[in-house]
């Protein structure tokens, strides 16, 4: 994924004077995210420290060379937005919105897919290269520089699972949040194969949930004979079926979708699941080993 992120993303930030925005001018630039421009319609003139504003992404685009885009505006303006950035030519762009309406995710992967671009979101805390830069609002310190990829449809999860990792010496090469919406911008099988041909990845952590189809994703990857080593949580066990736990895209719809189901696909396909968060570190340790053969798939 940090063929997606890295320091020499130059970055615009559509709705850089509401809260949001500003905030994450100064958070990111101290990470060492490259913040060249933010978007303001009847704004234009204006700075945000020392990032001039603009009335347009073209224009932003025009007088910086802006590649990249995160957009912090209410849902309703998200499909918007966002279209503008991918129509105007950004590579990469970043919607951390969440209660987005379905249709205007189709739409958005529609238009990246034609022009090119890459677009994650929405209701996810964004994505992050350890050590390089960052889009998103994710706690900076639970990062450290490494060899992990870690694909998560969990903000939260994804935050302690990472801590956990750097507490243990294990660093992340890039965290990306794919979100928790039954459409996503970057589906877990498109970041498996960014990660796949990312030579700075050489294992990926996948944290997923009850409901939705992304897992049979993962399994059909790691069961490929070129595949990374792969390890994943499953969170929902305790869930009752037919009930909506906290993301749109958690609900039981068939009995493949259940937790137990996941797993047991999961450990079939070679991966190497992990029993809780307190075996996270294990786990991936075991992941890593190229003398772990023997425990692979089993629970830590």
């Amino acid at each position: 994924m940090s063929i997606l992120l890295d320091r020499t993303n130059r970055v615009l930030i559509q709705g850089i004077t509401g809260q949001m925005g500003t905030f994450f001018v100064e958070d990111a630039r101290k990470y060492g995210t490259q913040i060249v421009a933010g978007i303001s319609p009847g704004r234009e003139g204006a700075r945000v420290g020392d990032v001039p504003v603009f009335g347009s992404v073209r224009a932003a685009r025009e007088a910086t060379a802006a590649d990249t885009a995160i957009v912090f505006v209410p849902p309703a303006a998200v499909l918007g937005a966002t279209l503008e950035a991918i129509e105007s030519g950004c590579r990469l762009v970043v919607a951390t919105a969440d209660e987005l309406p379905v249709q205007d995710t189709i739409e958005i992967r529609a238009a990246a897919k034609l022009h090119g671009a890459a677009f994650v979101g929405p209701n996810t805390p964004g994505l992050i290269s350890p050590g390089k830069a960052k889009l998103g609002f994710m706690p900076s310190f639970c990062y450290s520089p490494g060899s992990v990829g870690v694909i998560s449809r969990s903000g939260s999860l994804s935050y302690e699972c990472c801590k956990r990792l750097t507490l243990a010496g294990i660093g992340q090469s890039t965290v990306v949040g794919i979100g928790g919406d039954p459409v996503k911008g970057t589906t877990a099988a498109e970041a498996l194969e960014l990660f796949h041909r990312d030579p700075e990845t050489s294992a990926v952590l996948y944290l997923g949930e009850i409901g939705g189809t992304e897992e049979i994703f993962v399994a059909e990857y790691a069961a490929r004979g070129d595949a990374k080593p792969v390890a994943a949580l499953i969170v929902g066990h305790t869930a009752p079926p037919g009930k909506k736990m906290g993301h749109a895209a958690a609900l039981i719809d068939s009995k493949a979708e259940s937790h137990a189901a996941k797993v047991a696909m999961l450990r079939v396909a070679g991966v190497h699941v992990v029993g809780g968060l307190s075996g996270v570190v294990k786990t991936m340790q075991a992941a890593l080993s190229p003398n772990m053969s023997a425990v692979h798939g089993a629970t830590a």
